[in-house]
């Protein structure tokens, strides 16, 4: 019989794989590739020279470790949220979450845009940060109101916020087992993302509102994907109809994905979500044979003080020791130290506190987390 530490040693490990996985695109794909946009965010010169051989050898054909990332972070939410959903009430869930996403968010951005205040310091660079823009990014509305980002990665932060909206509106469903609200809330955001831009021609509304929430709401129904696994787990679907409601979705997904501004990116970030899904399902159906791995674990447990800490800091670090005369291997590795240890101390000081706090705010009994059935455990393997 499956229990709850094993369900979270499955699910927490593949974060620990996913951040890695972002790891590498950001600081081997993007900081070379995407010099000119790393230079506008960090207030420094464009690198200049050749790219590191190293991200040669970290290339798979058809494969990015980015968007095959992002896609198990969101199987993975769409898995677990049911679980405190379980637990709360739809606004105590959704308190719960803002204080799990927010502080840890704002601090870390706070600390980056502190840190890219220095790195233009020592390039002798102007350093901006308009305030509306700021706020914007602090609210993860930036999207919505049509404003860049301010560390190239909260755009999936924003989703998060959105489909936990979703889940504590559809939370009568979700907590029966009913599919059918969900997949008609796919299919509107399918019927959304057809007629609304020709509906709303002419409205004045603000510019790009229409495109961000599209394109939000569409991975909204890839989440959901994971919320099928979490009825399977616990014994509401059976293995058929897991995959007839992996295939409504995952077909509504794909089909979204051309009428949104992320037409673009067709047809090879998609297929890295296919990849995604295939890695969870294949993860998900031998969940009984993990086991604790520490270096994985710890990266894992501080995860999303990574994520959000990773990314601008760490373009600024490698930069600055590219600079000094190190060689980018030595200035990643010595960067990745840093942003561990960074995000080690957010995750004591500010991610585990708040969690704590929503916790001690909504005190309840807790209930034991339901377990699947024993033939149903042994169906899936």
């Amino acid at each position: 019989m499956q229990h709850a530490s094993d369900r979270a040693l499955f699910a927490n490990q593949l974060r620990g794989v996913a951040v890695i996985a972002v790891l590498i695109v950001h600081w081997c794909g993007v900081y070379w590739f995407s010099r000119d946009v790393v230079a506008s965010y960090i207030h420094a010169p464009v690198v200049e020279g050749p790219s590191s051989s190293m991200i040669y050898w970290l290339t798979i054909p058809t494969f990015n470790y980015g968007p095959f990332g992002v896609s198990i972070f969101f199987l993975i939410s769409g898995f677990v949220i049911p679980f405190s959903l379980n637990r709360l009430e739809p606004a105590k869930f959704l308190v719960a979450r803002f204080l799990r996403i927010y502080p840890t968010y704002i601090v870390a951005s706070l600390i980056m845009l502190g840190l890219v205040y220095l790195s233009s310091r020592y390039w002798g660079q102007a350093f901006t940060m308009p305030w509306d823009r700021l706020f914007a990014n602090l609210l993860l509305l930036q999207g919505n109101a049509h404003y860049p980002s301010i560390d190239m990665v909260n755009w999936t932060l924003a989703i998060e916020i959105k489909f936990y909206i979703m889940a504590a509106l559809l939370y009568r469903s979700i907590k029966a087992g009913n599919t059918l609200p969900i997949i008609l809330f796919a299919v509107a955001v399918l019927a959304a993302c057809e007629a609304l831009p020709g509906l709303l021609a002419g409205w004045d509304l603000r510019p790009g509102l229409v495109d961000s929430l599209k394109t939000e709401l569409m991975c909204v129904i890839f989440m959901f994907i994971g919320t099928g696994f979490y009825h399977h787990y616990t014994g509401t679907y059976t293995l058929r109809k897991l995959l007839a409601y992996i295939t409504i979705l995952m077909t509504v997904f794909l089909i979204c994905w051309p009428h949104t501004d992320w037409i673009v990116q067709m047809p090879s970030v998609p297929q890295n979500y296919v990849y995604g899904l295939l890695v969870f399902a294949l993860s998900y159906s031998m969940k009984g044979y993990f086991r604790p791995f520490a270096p994985l674990d710890f990266i894992a447990n501080i995860s999303y003080s990574i994520y959000v800490t990773h990314s601008i800091i760490g373009y600024l670090s490698i930069r600055i020791l590219m600079d000094q005369g190190l060689s980018f291997p030595v200035s990643g590795l010595l960067t990745l130290g840093f942003v561990l240890t960074l995000a080690y101390a957010l995750h004591r000081l500010v991610e585990v506190p708040t969690m704590k706090l929503g916790k001690a705010i909504f005190k309840h009994k807790a209930r034991p987390a339901p377990a699947a059935p024993v033939e149903l455990e042994q169906a899936t393997k």
